[in-house]
């Protein structure tokens, strides 16, 4: 008798996820991810309603704001600055071309003059009052109205309120303390 060969069973089938699968698995999740991400950091947090929109922000007395010394509100996002004759002035941080926020530099000298307000990002230069005397200026710094209440300056704040700065003259000689 002849003997017939058998072939060997086959081994017992083992699930495999596919590498594509897998890549787009990871793709996905990592969509799902960056999406979560940015809804939670675009919905406001523990904001009142009174942050929207135009509201009065009380800042400091009056008498204790230093005269031509600007003070930083970082809430406001303003320079509080008192002139010589009594005037206060809320300046806003951002620079009206680009957006850039411009600090306060007291001891840049510019025109024979130290302490001027120097955008990092382009070069302006502003003095105390806003006004705009060197770099790429459509106009001096913008403004918010002021009002003191019971001896505290309170600043109008909101995109609706702000007051454009004064047009670029630089044939008038920048403000000296």
């Amino acid at each position: 008798m002849r003997h017939v060969p058998v072939a060997k069973p086959s081994p017992i089938p083992s699930w495999t996820f596919p590498r594509r699968g897998f890549a787009i698995a990871i793709v996905l999740v990592g969509i799902l991810a960056f999406a979560a991400v940015a809804l939670v950091t675009a919905t406001p947090q523990n904001v009142s309603h009174e942050t929207f929109g135009p509201h009065w922000i009380t800042t400091v007395r009056a008498n204790d704001l230093a005269p031509n010394e600007p003070m930083h509100n970082t809430e406001g996002r303003f320079w509080l600055v008192k002139l010589n004759d009594g005037t206060i002035l809320a300046l806003s941080h951002k620079d009206p071309r680009l957006g850039c926020t411009v600090p306060w530099r007291p001891d840049f000298t510019f025109m024979g003059m130290k302490g001027w307000f120097r955008n990092p990002c382009h070069s302006q230069t502003y003095d105390l009052t806003g006004a705009c005397y060197d770099g790429p200026c459509i106009r001096g710094l913008d403004r918010y109205e002021t009002r003191i209440v019971d001896g505290k300056i309170q600043v109008h704040v909101g995109a609706s309120t702000l007051i454009e700065g004064p047009p670029v003259n630089t044939s008038i000689k920048p403000y000296r303390p």
